[in-house]
């Protein structure tokens, strides 16, 4: 019926309304029986009138013997006497209907009255009463008439109940002579019983005003216990499961406030452990190495952690719509997630077989492993796609493979020779004064050779396991680039290269062991000077690095330079450039170089260009001012 938003309002306005129609009702009803009550009581009491009026013998014997004709002036002035004694319209008719005095209006032009009810039943019953409209007056009128009759023939006594409401006529009587008729109007009884429109209007306002009230301390109070489950329902679907309410009374509403606070202790619990459960599903998912997608029985995605979001692209193709554990891409169709037709023949391979699916290829530069493993939780069946990233795991074992091939062909060499100058040796050659001290010579070269590519693994090996002590001090640039080249210097000569040292003054000192950078210097140097034609030059400079608070020292020479496809790779064990691995050397130099500069927190790249030359930089950090 009333459609409010506050359940306060519904309440308090629904009831006043009620209120409002009973008092209303009741009102009118009360109204009516007042007047009914008064308007007979009235009735009554013209009845009386009416009955001792007729008991007046001269005009019973006046009207016996036809002495009164109508408009007569003795009877105008007896009816306008009654009128001024009893404030009532007088009206006396003859036994044939017509008026013969009124104390209101012109006898002689009013019409027949014999057919007025009051009449018709007042010759029936001895007296008759009437409310209906005068055409005389033009408005309501309460009638009460009572006959007249001869004064020998009959004898009239009132009688009235105690309570004065009702009065009726005893006695008996010989023809009417006359009808004796009181009349008022009904407009004034109506106006001194009922009370004024005014009246009735203010009483309703203050009912309305004061049920309102009522009604709306009333809902007032039954609703607030509502908005407080209501604000704490809100306060709880917000995140706040420690909200709880107090109750306050022990009717419907205070077990409700009960029943809920237990609901929320419950809902506290589940959702806690739930999401300790969640964290811990996706801290596992968010650390593995390997991208995992987990999938539905139609295949989309119900779950993905970083790893997979990563290799397949999603912050791009969704940008802005991707959380850290992929639930912005829940529900997505898996085929349009990755994107791939590989990694979805996976999954479609383990869908139609019910089991293990995986496959091996090239994606991005990079080899992928694809695996797709079915599961069933809770009755519901589902997908795991697991993404491995194999492309460390391949360059390590090319890396193996070339560090076995390498180390293979280095060793080799001298042990052909070896074995070739031990041959010859042993076929005499040891008995010629000449030939066997050259030969010896030349094993004792190999063994020299095997010892340094022997010493130069062990050494690296102990710098990668942590093994190498390492004494770092603060000293100054200039220390560990001038010795190195100072040492150099005379092979530099001999090859007719220039080597060019430019240190600019006041540089920051470096936190390092002078002796480790000497090593990675000297072996960066004496490449340069080895790959670098006669009339070349070769510079070594210093400065700032980029980035700041790191020194950067640069070798920059004018040589052969190095192919693109190697430059990535000349810092693995024994990898060398020239192919056929004749430009001598272990091919372990660079190696060392590397992790020496990383045990020292820098780093070590090369620029070149092929045909034109090399650059190899490397960073040590820079000793703070304290």
């Amino acid at each position: 019926m009333f459609h409010f938003r506050s359940i306060r309002w519904r309440i308090a306005v629904t009831y006043t309304i009620l209120i409002s129609l009973f008092l209303i009702g009741l009102f009118l009803y009360f109204s009516t029986q007042v007047q009914a009550n008064n308007l007979e009581r009235l009735r009554a009491q013209l009845t009386t009138y009416v009955l001792l009026l007729s008991q007046d013998h001269e005009l019973r014997n006046g009207l016996a013997q036809s002495r009164w004709q109508a408009g007569d002036d003795e009877l105008v002035r007896l009816m306008a006497g009654w009128t001024t004694l009893l404030n009532a319209r007088i009206t006396l008719i003859s036994a044939d209907g017509s008026v013969l005095a009124d104390s209101a209006a012109e006898s002689l032009l009013m019409e027949d009255h014999s057919n007025r009810p009051e009449i018709i039943q007042a010759l029936a019953s001895g007296t008759g009463s009437s409310s209906r409209f005068s055409r005389t007056l033009g408005f309501e009128m309460l009638y009460v008439a009572a006959i007249l009759t001869p004064a020998a023939s009959g004898q009239w006594s009132v009688v009235s109940d105690i309570t004065g409401y009702r009065s009726q006529a005893i006695g008996h009587w010989g023809g009417p002579v006359g009808i004796l008729r009181v009349s008022v109007p009904l407009q004034d009884v109506t106006t001194t019983i009922s009370p004024s429109p005014s009246s009735i209007f203010v009483a309703i306002v203050i009912v309305l005003l004061v049920s309102a009230a009522s009604a709306v301390l009333l809902a007032e109070r039954t609703a607030r216990p509502i908005r407080r489950l209501t604000h704490t329902a809100s306060r709880m679907a917000q995140g706040d499961l420690s909200t709880r309410l107090v109750p306050s009374s022990h009717d419907e509403v205070g077990q409700l406030t009960r029943a809920f606070n237990r609901m929320a202790d419950q809902l506290e619990f589940q959702i806690t452990s739930i999401s300790r459960e969640r964290e811990r599903l996706t801290s596992v998912l968010n650390n593995l190495v390997d991208g995992v997608f987990i999938l539905d029985n139609q295949g989309r995605v119900r779950l993905c952690n970083s790893v997979a979001a990563r290799m397949v692209g999603i912050s791009d193709q969704f940008a802005g719509n991707l959380m850290t554990n992929g639930a912005q891409v829940q529900g997505i169709p898996f085929a349009l997630v990755v994107r791939d037709h590989r990694i979805v023949e996976t999954w479609q391979m383990c869908q139609e077989n019910r089991r293990q699916a995986n496959r091996i290829f090239q994606w991005d530069n990079r080899t992928v492993q694809a695996i797709a493993l079915p599961f069933v939780a809770g009755g519901i069946h589902g997908y795991i796609v697991l993404l491995q990233d194999l492309t460390e795991l391949h360059r390590l074992e090319r890396v193996r493979q070339d560090f076995v091939s390498n180390i293979s062909h280095e060793l080799r060499t001298p042990l052909a020779s070896l074995r070739a100058l031990t041959e010859t040796l042993r076929d005499g050659a040891w008995d010629d004064p000449q030939a066997g001290p050259l030969f010896l010579d030349r094993v004792e070269t190999e063994v020299d050779a095997l010892s340094q590519m022997v010493q130069e693994l062990l050494e690296l090996s102990r710098i990668e396991s942590g093994q190498v002590p390492f004494r770092f001090c603060a000293v100054p640039v200039s220390e560990i680039i001038l010795t190195p080249v100072e040492r150099l210097q005379p092979q530099a000569a001999r090859g007719q290269i220039e080597l060019i040292v430019d240190l600019p003054a006041r540089l920051p000192w470096v936190q390092a062991d002078a002796q480790r950078v000497h090593q990675v210097v000297t072996n960066l140097v004496h490449n340069a000077l080895k790959f670098s034609p006669s009339g070349a030059s070769v510079n070594i400079s210093a400065g700032i690095a980029p980035a700041g608070r790191q020194m950067m020292v640069s070798i920059t020479d004018t040589g052969i330079g190095i192919p693109a496809e190697d430059q990535s790779r000349i810092f693995e064990r024994f990898y060398k450039t020239d192919r056929a691995r004749s430009s001598g050397g272990t091919g372990l130099g660079l190696a060392i170089a590397k992790h020496i500069v990383q045990t020292h927190g820098g780093r070590i790249w090369v620029d070149s260009i092929e045909g034109k030359g090399s650059t190899f930089s490397f960073t040590l950090p820079v000793v703070t001012p304290e």
